[in-house]
């Protein structure tokens, strides 16, 4: 992530001048005690709204944070104590211009402060989960070396009044008290600092006045002493849970996100090979998780808990994709692994042609976090066929492309384009081989809308004959 530091003269460093006198004797001139230093407050953000693209903070008119996107917060930094500066927080289009969403004028930071400031609320939203900018302040000292000072966030504007638990792990959770006692958690609201010993806790989060309405839990959590987090509740976007949040922990530093101990990544798979000319199996670790899969099918999600895995698509019982080999010298080699994280979206595309013995697997990684302010777009090539292709993306009115240049050019076999954002309207959108104009591929009066996400893989023919075209995931499947 793009960090710009304050630029010099933004706030200004106050000079120390050392102090000399001489003694009437003539002595050597003695050097005065210098002066304390200037108190110092730091300022550090954390972008929790979760339907918001990425931002730029500035600070005076200067960006001081760019390019943060959601659930990161980039390394603070510090300002001269007594600082007044108007501070605002900037998205950035589909069309990289930008346009202030927060603006908080004569911001005054007091010396020896940390100031956390969170972006959270939902664009769109009008009312209380309106986007907006709520601010934690910790003391700059150091926190005892045994001692765990925290403080509770609810920044999840999906998520109702809650009820939070700190507690060691595995306790009966109508056997104690939440940390808010009895006044519910809303939106927006923050506790503490609340003093814990080091050691091992365990942080479950309940609906309002139900310890049986479990919303998160963490499971077991080592925290070490010494730290002052910002436990901080926000709008889960991750893949495998039903959770409605996860949590930050915003550390002096940045942020580690913890996931419901019930979470797992997810696995979509795709079937791209014309010719294979009858159903496969995809195997998980030699099991079928997927029969009777044919060409342009997709199945799924699969839930998997993180670790590595070794997929395989095999024909009658017999492996035809990333079966096991032996290298130049006769030594078997292992078939290939995928490592999968939890809370991870993952595809696995089943790719090549048994005509040009081309045969495997393409495995993606997916952000499916939808925006607010663009429609998402990926394009992956995946035609055995076709060599080098160029992409069009125009607007619903044009056809002709004979004058118009491609939106990317001389995109090679197995290119995957990741998430593009795109301003929300209606498009066609054109695969010619590259450098011309013809039309291979054409999906015309495409409506990409505002926190849309459009997955299309180009595709062989179906049939002889026939041309070629797309296998639409996401939101642009029928």
């Amino acid at each position: 992530m793009k960090i710009i530091r304050v630029l010099a003269g933004l706030f200004a460093l106050s000079l120390i001048s050392g102090c000399f006198e001489s003694s009437t004797a003539g002595s050597a001139a003695a050097l005065a005690p210098a002066p304390e230093p200037p108190a110092r407050a730091t300022l550090q953000v954390v972008h929790a709204s979760s339907n918001a693209p990425a931002v730029n903070i500035t600070a005076g008119g200067a960006v001081v944070f760019g390019d943060v996107d959601y659930k990161e917060s980039p390394i603070p930094i510090t300002l001269d104590a007594g600082t007044t500066v108007d501070v605002g927080v900037d998205a950035i289009l589909p069309d990289t211009t930008t346009l202030t969403v927060l603006d908080l004028p004569g911001q005054t930071f007091d010396g020896d402060t940390i100031y956390t400031v969170f972006a959270v609320g939902n664009v769109g939203d009008v009312g209380d989960t309106a986007l907006q900018a709520v601010a934690v302040t910790r003391s700059a000292f150091f926190v005892p070396s045994d001692t765990i000072r925290a403080t509770a966030l609810h920044a999840a504007a999906g998520a109702p009044d809650v009820d939070i638990y700190v507690s060691a792990p595995g306790l009966a959770l109508d056997t104690i008290m939440p940390i808010n006692g009895a006044t519910p958690v809303a939106f927006t609201d923050s506790l503490g600092p609340l003093d814990l010993a080091e050691g091992e806790y365990q942080i479950r989060v309940t609906l309002a006045g139900d310890p049986d309405a479990l919303a998160f839990d963490s499971g077991p959590l080592n925290l070490a002493g010494g730290i002052d987090p910002i436990i901080a509740a926000v709008d889960n976007t991750n893949a495998g849970s039903e959770s409605p949040i996860s949590i930050l922990l915003v550390d002096r530093l940045g942020v580690t996100e913890v996931q419901d101990i019930l979470t797992t990544a997810e696995l979509r798979v795709v079937h791209a090979v014309p010719d294979v000319g009858a159903p496969v199996d995809v195997l998980v670790d030699g099991v079928i998780a997927v029969p009777d899969f044919d060409f342009t099918d997709v199945a799924g999600p699969v839930p998997l808990d993180a670790g590595s895995y070794v997929f395989q698509v095999a024909l009658d019982g017999l492996v035809v994709i990333n079966g096991p080999t032996v290298d130049d010298d006769g030594d078997p080699v292992p078939p290939a692994s995928t490592s999968l994280a939890d809370g991870g979206y993952y595809d696995a595309i089943a790719v090549g042609s048994v005509t040009a013995d081309n045969l495997g697997l393409l495995a993606t990684a997916d952000d499916r976090r939808r925006v607010a302010t663009a429609g998402k777009l990926r394009v992956i090539h995946a035609s055995p066929s076709t060599d080098l292709v160029d992409l069009y993306i125009v607007d619903a009115a044009v056809t002709d492309i004979t004058a118009v240049d491609p939106f990317a050019g001389d995109i090679p076999y197995l290119f995957n384009s990741g998430y593009l954002e795109v301003t929300p309207g209606s498009y066609n959108i054109y695969v010619t081989p590259a450098d011309t104009k013809d039309k291979a591929i054409s999906a015309e009066g495409v409506d990409l809308d505002a926190a849309g996400i459009y997955t299309v893989i180009a595709r062989d023919p179906i049939a002889p004959g026939v041309d070629l075209g797309l296998i639409p995931l996401d939101d642009a499947a029928p």
